[in-house]
């Protein structure tokens, strides 16, 4: 995703960016209101301050999430299984969000699957992976690569494979304890990663810190790698939120592998989004790939074969009231597929894109108020 300057009243806006999390970071501050108040230094001086904070807070997160750095919080918790661990708050809630989230995706978006993770080789992060296949891969072509549309008993699902024990979410045990303390009790042999939730986590966490608690609490846009929190500001001393301006989010065609194994993406806009609240994330086969084992390989784990999961979604992007919902959903429907994905869509009235591998778009019915250019959409409401 990208993000776009709305088309009429177009207001003034500033940003910066910050690389962490292993993603780029890219905050978008309304500041039409400040530059009425505030000299252009000012500004500057106010956004650079602004900056250092949110870096620091990503720095802290990071701390306690990152799955990559065996000092980190979550490590330190898959290295202490069976036993209570007391965790931070931050820890606490993502991961009570994440077991929350599993009944509500019929278990294929699970929290549990680091070692599956590790054992298609995402063992360093992402950026060191080899991305360049063996000479002899095609072209991407999903019946080729993915097995979408094959028979052979060769198909990477063909027999499940998970340990279920380590993957039963319901052993996983949370409590606060008298004194404030949050505690969290992992079975022996499960390991966690929380990475996606994370990231829809903390750019909803800084879009409402910077719009409803930092000094200058104004409209902002956090984008972290393509989940997206809007921040709407508050009237001070009430409850009641000011009139929203309009954001353009602007969804890129997913990213292609070309003839000589590069992996290539299209500046080409599919859809372009006009949201006021909220957020939207996207999720997919197409970027964060990489080759091991012989064979490409993708982040979106399927807990039932412990194997990257085959389906004919290459991307999903979904709208949602907080960042880690519709990071979540985006999952749900590559692992569902593209007719059993549609059909909840449309069942549950939420608003989301679905591209398969011909580059087809498909979009809800509730998509439909936040288009801009419905006529980019080959079909909605499908």
């Amino acid at each position: 995703m990208k993000i776009n300057a709305p088309n009429k009243n177009i207001p003034e806006l500033v940003s910066f960016n910050i690389l962490a999390m292993g993603c780029q970071i890219q905050v978008n501050l309304n500041i039409t209101s400040l530059s009425l108040l505030c000299s252009k230094i000012e500004i500057e001086q106010h956004t650079a301050l602004l900056a250092s904070d949110v870096q620091q807070k990503l720095t802290y997160w990071e701390h306690i999430f990152s799955r990559f750095d065996d000092s980190s919080e979550l490590m330190r918790l898959n290295n202490h299984t069976d036993q209570w661990r007391d965790v931070s708050a931050e820890l606490f809630e993502v991961l009570q969000r994440a077991i929350q989230f599993v009944p509500k995706t019929q278990g294929l978006v699970t929290p549990t699957l680091l070692q599956s993770l590790w054992a298609a080789g995402y063992k360093h992060s992402f950026e060191t992976l080899p991305k360049l296949s063996m000479p002899t891969v095609p072209v991407i072509d999903p019946s080729a690569t993915l097995n979408i549309n094959s028979t052979a008993k060769e198909s990477f699902q063909d027999t499940p494979v998970v340990n279920y024990d380590n993957q039963n979410i319901e052993r996983i045990q949370l409590r606060r304890l008298a004194d404030g303390q949050y505690q969290v009790y992992l079975p022996a042999g499960m390991a966690l990663d929380l990475n996606g939730y994370v990231k829809g986590w903390c750019a909803m966490q800084l879009a409402e810190y910077i719009s409803q608690i930092h000094d200058w609490q104004i409209p902002c846009l956090v984008d972290m790698g393509g989940d997206i929190a809007i921040g709407m500001p508050k009237h001070q001393g009430t409850d009641v939120a000011i009139t929203p301006i309009a954001w353009g989010v602007a969804i890129a065609k997913p990213y292609i592998i070309d003839s000589k194994q590069k992996q290539v993406h299209d500046d080409e806009d599919v859809a372009i989004l006009k949201i006021r609240s909220g957020a939207v994330a996207t999720s997919g086969q197409d970027y964060r790939r990489w080759w091991y084992d012989g064979r490409w390989q993708h982040h979106l784990i399927h807990p039932h074969y412990s194997r990257p999961v085959t389906s004919d979604v290459l991307t999903a992007t979904v709208l949602a009231t907080d960042t880690m919902t519709a990071e979540v959903y985006a999952k749900y429907c590559v692992m569902l597929g593209l007719k059993a994905a549609m059909a909840w869509l449309n069942k549950n009235h939420i608003a989301a894109l679905l591209i398969d591998f011909d580059n087809k778009v498909m979009a809800t019915s509730a998509l439909d108020p936040y288009l801009v250019k419905p006529n980019l959409i080959a079909s909605i409401g499908a």
